[in-house]
């Protein structure tokens, strides 16, 4: 293991509080610690355990990363951290095979053009308008971009829906050995699931 350099990260506490937009006394006041304070972990002194989390925390990072530049679970150099929801998505995604994750990727790009095209049409944000207006917008579309869209909405469907499938899956077997786990064969629906949690 290499030896921290802690000029450095010094430079990357300092680019953390910059990037939040925060000042050294701001940034002392969320850390429960001083300006002064502040100053020396930006030129080299290592911050106090419990600071490095706060710090972590603040700047939606990881201590690997204000230590080392990086973050242990991927290696990747940016500062924030990915999401916990993001490496749970990328893990159950793993489990599809290559044409399926090369499926969901056309038509994701396929919806995402579509996405594009409604907003640059109506001059509007999709997300603002209303059902109504969306299939107002969308008869403009012609015939087999309607259809190429319908068929990629159905993908992203199926996928949300086996996905939400494996999640539940998980919570039910939540707490029992697998050897008493009766659902771990079968696909989870609404009725059993409700029939369980009563």
């Amino acid at each position: 293991m290499e030896p921290l350099d802690k000029s450095v990260i010094g430079d990357r506490i300092k680019a953390l509080r910059k990037s939040k937009g925060l000042r050294q006394w701001q940034m002392a006041e969320l850390l429960g610690a001083t300006q002064p304070a502040v100053h020396k972990y930006e030129n080299g002194i290592l911050p106090e355990v419990k600071r490095l989390l706060e710090l972590a925390r603040i700047g939606s990072t990881s201590v690997e990363w204000i230590l080392t530049g990086r973050h242990w679970e991927n290696g990747a150099t940016g500062m924030e951290r990915l999401s916990a929801d993001i490496y749970e998505l990328a893990y159950q995604l793993q489990s599809f095979t290559s044409e399926d994750r090369r499926v969901l990727a056309e038509a994701l790009e396929l919806i995402g053009e579509a996405v594009a095209t409604l907003n640059e049409t109506t001059q509007r944000d999709h997300r603002e308008m209303s059902d109504q207006e969306l299939a107002r917008a969308l008869k403009t579309f012609e015939k087999h971009t309607r259809e190429s869209l319908v068929a990629a909405l159905a993908v992203h469907d199926a996928v949300v829906t086996t996905l939400a499938n494996s999640k539940v899956r998980q919570l039910h077997r939540f707490g029992q050995s697998p050897a008493d786990d009766p659902v771990a064969e079968r696909t989870v629906t609404g009725p059993t699931l409700q029939k369980n949690a009563g």
